[in-house]
């Protein structure tokens, strides 16, 4: 019997890739973009992005499971395929590797500010690439495991519960916003991941369960992302939110447990699992896709080149600003190609299904 990734591992997955690091900054960012109340803004975005999954599914069932791969190559000339395949590459390394090199970033500003974060950075590429290296199915596996070291994290929340004060929620919605489009994409990029899915399509169980799994695993995300930015409106006044860079990581400072002192530290240690688990997801996409521009090329060097590239690349911003502005340049079109991409799949299915009755009517 093959091996195949069954509907937990795949919801597992979505939440863990959509879920990393833009989470301590999270409430700052809605705060800024949406002002009051804006912890409901959140479940509004990710309603857009239920309408992007929803076409994934439908190129799922239109497809019937065929990979991407395959319905690219069908349906597009090579003269705008491999163009396509640079952009996918390059926009699938960067976004791996500038979160990662943004974690490394705040692990020196917050535990060892001796340390060079290119070093951090070395040792956490090493650590993907042995993951990658794995393949899909024990990617998964892996992935699960890191989940449960991870979500009990989510319970920390209770901590501050006494802290917590329905008066600085306000009675108003939406009030007082900087900037809803430019912060609002930002607060967006935090559900990106889940495109990846499209690229498991040929790797999942044919149970037709993926797209409720997919659903599942972005529901997760919605409700730790609308959960998280709730207490933190609860606890910091609007103001005092927009001022505070990282805000989830303020609260966690203000816990204390009788067993860990300094609980932000541990957390912050264990986020590492789920940072791992978001660069490693996006730089298998992106060795998949150069595996389709160098077939005879051995895997190995693809994925030793893939990751020599991308850390390269991430040496050169030094700052958090600088890292966060690559971002910002990487992202923001990448958003909209997201959410045209899967037209893009389901138009060529449809070129595609047309030419196939044409020629059955003339047979």
């Amino acid at each position: 019997m093959t091996e195949k990734i069954h509907f937990t591992q795949l919801a597992v997955i979505v939440y863990m890739i959509q879920s990393g690091i833009i989470l301590f900054g999270l409430p700052r960012i809605v705060a800024e973009a949406f002002g009051t109340n804006a912890w409901l803004a959140i479940i509004g975005l990710s309603g857009i992005v239920l309408i992007n999954l929803y076409l994934i599914i439908l190129v799922y069932k239109r497809g019937n499971g065929k990979s991407m791969f395959v319905i690219l190559e069908d349906g597009l000339p090579k003269l705008i395929l491999y163009p396509l395949y640079v952009y996918l590459i390059v926009s699938f390394g960067l976004l791996g590797v500038l979160v990662a090199k943004n974690y490394a970033l705040l692990v020196q500003l917050t535990m060892f500010p001796d340390i060079n974060p290119n070093l951090l950075l070395a040792y956490f590429l090493i650590v993907a690439m042995f993951f990658v290296s794995k393949g899909i199915y024990n990617m998964a596996k892996i992935t699960v495991i890191c989940f449960f070291f991870t979500i009990w994290t989510i319970f920390l929340l209770v901590l501050v519960v006494p802290e917590f004060s329905f008066v600085r929620l306000t009675p108003f919605i939406f009030q007082d916003a900087l900037d809803p489009f430019g912060s609002g994409l930002d607060a967006y990029s935090a559900f990106l991941g889940f495109e990846l899915t499209l690229f498991l399509i040929p790797y999942i169980q044919r149970d037709g369960t993926f797209g409720k799994a997919i659903v599942v695993g972005h529901i997760f995300t919605t409700f730790i992302y609308t959960a998280v930015c709730f207490m933190a409106m609860g606890f910091f006044s609007l103001d005092q939110l927009r001022a505070t860079l990282y805000p989830t990581q303020e609260i966690l400072k203000f816990m204390e447990t009788p067993v860990i002192e300094r609980i932000e530290n541990f957390v912050f240690g264990v986020f590492m699992l789920k940072i791992i688990v978001t660069t490693v997801f996006y730089h298998w996409a992106a060795l998949e896709i150069t595996k389709q521009l160098f077939k005879k090329t051995k895997k190995t060097k693809l994925l030793f080149f893939l990751f020599f590239s991308t850390f390269s690349i991430a040496t050169i911003p030094t700052i958090q600003r600088e890292v966060n502005e690559w971002f910002a340049i990487v992202v923001n079109p990448y958003i909209f190609f997201v959410f045209c991409f899967p037209l893009l799949l389901l138009l060529l299915l449809w070129i595609k299904s047309k030419q196939a009755g044409r020629e059955k009517d003339i047979a």
